[in-house]
């Protein structure tokens, strides 16, 4: 479940969809709707004009992503998320490390889906639906794909510097950090924290299926 449930997210992400520290700021000046959309149109732009450049040179296609996609998400908070409670056990090199870690394991292993699927759905995007402090926003969107497949995309976003940043994406209400969170706490149990981060440096690391949650994951970790 969840190759499948991440495949799809980096699906929307190509067809139309970006990972610093948690401090939660004022609310942007722009939507948090608008900023997701500007990302995702971004994106797309950049596949639509250089396709077969980044087909054919796979480093220039991830540093693109970096460079765009990237910025839109809390990396550190994800990373927090998805140690849950081995977060407060590791040292500061090892979070920093994991966060790296994890952000190139899901880029080397689904970005591929964008470049493929760019341009085979349609994206309507739902208004953003705010927090009562304005601190957080819930941006859905459903995307309909030529072959009639619809999903349902969530983006959870927090104002973090002035901008929103995504620190979660469930697709079909499955989270993405949760199911991460079960299989990520699951392989340290068996090894270490150290040894699941070299392997997923040297690309080693596969995600596997664990079992599926849809709660949504707690701010607190």
């Amino acid at each position: 479940m969840i190759q499948q449930t991440t495949r799809r997210v980096f699906l929307c992400l190509g067809l139309g969809l970006s990972v610093g520290a948690a401090v939660a700021d004022a609310t942007p000046a722009q939507g948090a709707d608008a900023a997701v959309k500007s990302t995702t149109e971004q994106i797309r732009v950049l596949i639509r004009q250089h396709h077969d450049e980044y087909k054919a040179n796979q480093a220039k296609f991830y540093q693109a992503v970096n460079d765009v996609v990237v910025p839109r998400f809390d990396v550190p908070y994800i990373a927090k998320l998805v140690l849950s409670k081995n977060y407060r056990t590791a040292t500061p090199d090892q979070r920093t490390h994991f966060a790296n870690a994890f952000k190139d394991m899901l880029l080397h292993s689904y970005a591929n889906a964008m470049l493929d699927n760019y341009d085979s759905a349609k994206i309507d995007w739902m208004p953003a639906r705010l927090s009562d402090d304005k601190s957080e926003a819930a941006v859905n969107s459903t995307v309909k794909r030529d072959n009639g497949q619809t999903y349902a995309i969530g983006f959870r976003v927090h104002a973090v510097d002035g901008d929103w940043k995504i620190y979660d994406i469930t697709v079909e209400n499955v989270s993405l950090v949760l199911n991460f969170k079960t299989q990520i706490d699951a392989e340290i149990k068996r090894s270490s924290l150290d040894e699941v981060i070299a392997r997923m440096e040297q690309g080693q690391y596969k995600p596997a299926n664990p079992e599926v949650s849809k709660q949504a994951p707690s701010k607190g970790g």
